[in-house]
């Protein structure tokens, strides 16, 4: 049986409501139709140093590329597609959905569902799949991969991405609690996009092959995976370190004022406990409704890197202190924030 959340909503005014949920075709395709812009530039300049053997200039081309690229995936673009709600038409926005999914490896089943488990259940154990509410932990070698090439989350997305093409469906993502159950229907279709995905890179591939354009390989079928770091710094920045068991979304998300640049690539999800407690508002209305709940949640920080600082001042803590999490500051009118389930 399905566990029903009695999850905490700051009220708002029905109208204002209504207002804040409207989508919008036109802003929908300037913001996803400037990534595929922005993608399809740098994917030229990459090629137009390669093909002057200009090595030194195509190298940092590739990065910024690389750099961009992982804002395309489910930390930005496909992440809000999988919601419905940057257009007003569906087939618009499943269009550049199940396009960005494909670029970036994602598989369009799985994650919709697994994101919405999260959003039905974000930082509960044994629920929300997504983010694993633990001590905040990485390495030195992950830091350095998320520079260079991220192998942990090339692993994490290829393997099963590969079993489910053979038709595995028992291999997941979430290898430690697969999703879908033997039965769900979904399986099979999770399956099939898997061999879309793949065909469709090998055939990519083999056509730069054909063609000589090797540098194409790298920043076109496996770019996704190289140079990870703002992309990874953003993130961490969604729920690490929080309380976990918590119907509060003001507790269980992180809130930090981006500067304009990073609020652009990532979608605006910066706006994180907002967007978790009114998943149908879209990127665009989210810093409106962000000054809407401002007198009851608390004062985020202001600043990619402050927010950042936050981050790994709660992971130092964690390791003197295993079992402590973050607890925000509240404005005096605010509603206390609700304890664990």
């Amino acid at each position: 049986m399905e566990r029903k959340i009695d999850w905490y909503r700051t009220p708002l005014d029905k109208d204002l409501l209504r207002q804040l949920t409207g989508r919008s075709d036109a802003k929908g395709l300037l913001r996803a139709g400037s990534f595929l812009l922005i993608f399809a530039a740098t994917v030229s300049l990459c090629l137009f140093f390669f093909l002057r053997r200009l090595w030194i200039p195509m190298a940092a081309a590739c990065y910024v590329h690389c750099l961009f690229y992982s804002f395309i995936g489910m930390q930005s673009a496909v992440h809000e597609l999988s919601h419905f709600t940057p257009f007003k038409s569906k087939w618009l926005n499943e269009i550049f959905y199940h396009l960005f999914c494909f670029l970036t490896w994602n598989n369009p089943v799985h994650f919709r569902a697994s994101h919405m488990l999260h959003h039905q259940y974000t930082l509960h154990r044994g629920l929300d799949k997504e983010v694993i509410p633990e001590k905040l932990a990485f390495s030195r070698l992950d830091a350095i991969s998320w520079f260079v090439f991220d192998f942990r989350w090339f692993r994490l997305i290829m393997f099963p991405t590969i079993a489910h093409f053979f038709g595995r469906a028992d291999v997941d993502f979430f290898f430690w609690d697969p999703l879908f159950p033997v039965g769900d229907e979904r399986r099979s279709r999770m399956c099939a996009w898997a061999r879309i995905i793949l065909l469709g890179h090998l055939a990519l591939i083999a056509l730069f092959i054909a063609l000589k354009l090797w540098v194409l390989i790298g920043v076109v079928s496996f770019g996704y995976f190289f140079a990870t770091v703002l992309g990874r710094l953003a993130t961490l920045q969604q729920h690490s370190g929080l309380c976990p068991d918590v119907p509060d979304w003001r507790v269980s998300c992180h809130t930090v004022l981006f500067g304009p640049l990073t609020r652009f690539l990532y979608w605006n999800m910066n706006f994180h406990t907002e967007h978790h407690m009114y998943a149908a508002v879209p990127f665009f209305q989210l810093p409106r409704l962000h000054e809407a709940l401002a007198g009851d949640t608390p004062e985020p920080p202001r600043g990619f890197l402050t927010g950042w600082r936050r981050i790994l001042t709660i992971r130092e803590r964690q390791r003197k202190e295993p079992g402590w999490c973050f607890v925000p500051e509240f404005p005096p009118a605010a509603a206390p924030p609700r304890r664990a389930s």
